[in-house]
Formats: structure tokens, sequence, C-alpha cells
């Protein structure tokens, strides 16, 4: 069963280094939802990197910058995690789970939707989940 909050998300429109409900993009989408839904406070990073398309410096920002973050065992995951998937060969895509097996996520002409991240389309794209520990 899915959160009631979940469908204030849904629809929201892509803008690459969106923050904020008139456009986001997957980490703006993250950050949105875990201090809306969660109260954790993350940084933006709307600045370190060129463009959603921009592979390299989103894998070093996702591998060296997200903060005090712990890999979840699956089948351990809860709302609020974050699960990081590769696209392009390069880890630089993140989505937020809102039940097993269900993320709420975003893509560049795409609007906020929710997908299972355990189906033929992520599945083996899944890097791993992470829980914020602040």
């Amino acid at each position: 069963m899915l959160p009631d909050w979940v469908n204030a998300y849904v629809g929201l429109p892509f803008k690459a280094h969106g923050r904020d409900r008139d456009g986001i993009d997957c980490w703006g989408l993250v950050r949105l939802v875990l201090a809306d839904q969660f109260g954790t406070r993350l940084p933006s990073y709307a600045g370190g990197y060129a463009s959603v398309e921009d592979a390299e410096d989103i894998g070093r920002l996702i591998r060296g910058e997200m903060g005090p973050w712990r890999e979840i065992v699956p089948g351990q995951e809860q709302a609020g995690d974050v699960v990081l998937m590769r696209l392009m060969n390069q880890p630089m895509h993140v989505g937020v789970v809102v039940a097993a097996g269900w993320m709420l996520h975003i893509e560049d002409g795409i609007d906020a939707c929710l997908e299972p991240y355990d189906g033929a389309k992520w599945r083996r794209r899944v890097l791993g989940l992470y829980r914020h520990d602040g």
C-alpha cells in the first residue's frame, strides 16, 4: 500500500537543476520529498553538475558527495530511502522509495511518477538502496 502523501508529487514537471514544485530533477525530487515528509534537509547540489546528461559529473557527485548515507540490504528498505540507479553505465539517477518495490522518480521528458524499481525496466540498473542518517 502506498502512502497518501505520494500523490502530492506525482506529475511534478522535470526541470534540470530544479529544486521546487515548479520543476525538479531527480535529486531535486529526493531533496523535496525527504524535507517535506521526513524532515531531512539535504544539500541542493544544483551547481554540482553541468546538465542532467553530464553522467561523469553526476556520478562523481553521487559517489563522493552524498553525505551521511548508509547502504540498506534489499528487503529492509522503507519509505524515505533512496534508490541509486545507473543510466548510461554511470551512477546518475535517484528515486525515493515509497513502499517496498516502488519508487517515486523523475526523468528528463517524464514527469514525476511511480514505478517499480524491481521491475523489468530498473531491476538491472539499481546499484543500491540508501538511508540518510541525518
